[in-house]
């Protein structure tokens, strides 16, 4: 019996917290300024009504929304094929054997091409602010709105 009534409240208590907001946005962007230089990259820590605070590492990064002009969700294409790539050119460093190193161009490739196609299935999104309040408050929506991998 006692069984019976943990198990209830375990459920009760999982369904009020499933109903709260995420505090925090673990998405990767890259910012963009007017001139169309990345400015900065990483992922959402907070936003507020006036800035960006990334993470980067072990560091945060602040931007001003007044110097955004573009954020672009997601990482390049370059970055899925270069991760896809890696583990093949990691064992061609390390192999000394002949036949080692035949493998890791095999294995090199086959990432290469698993990244490529990989990269053709992202959905990556840009938003774009020319000083637009409504527009930054829309970003700030959709990244604290509950996200779907």
């Amino acid at each position: 019996m006692k069984y019976l009534l943990f198990t209830i409240a375990l459920f009760l208590c999982v369904n009020i917290t499933a109903q709260e907001l995420p505090k925090k946005s673990k998405i990767f962007v890259r910012v963009y300024n007017n001139e169309g230089q990345k400015i900065a990259k990483g992922k959402i820590l907070k936003i507020t009504d006036s800035t960006l605070v990334l993470k980067k590492g072990s560091r945060s990064i602040t931007v001003p929304s007044s110097e955004i002009s573009n954020i672009k969700t997601k990482r390049t294409k370059g970055h899925s094929v270069l991760m896809g790539a890696l583990p093949g050119a990691a064992l061609l460093i390390i192999s000394n054997d002949g036949y080692a190193a035949a493998a890791s161009i095999l294995l090199t490739f086959v990432g290469t091409t698993a990244g490529f196609i990989a990269s053709l299935f992202k959905k990556s999104t840009t938003y774009s602010f020319t000083g637009d309040i409504d527009k930054w408050k829309g970003f700030k929506e959709d990244m604290y709105s509950p996200q779907l991998y």
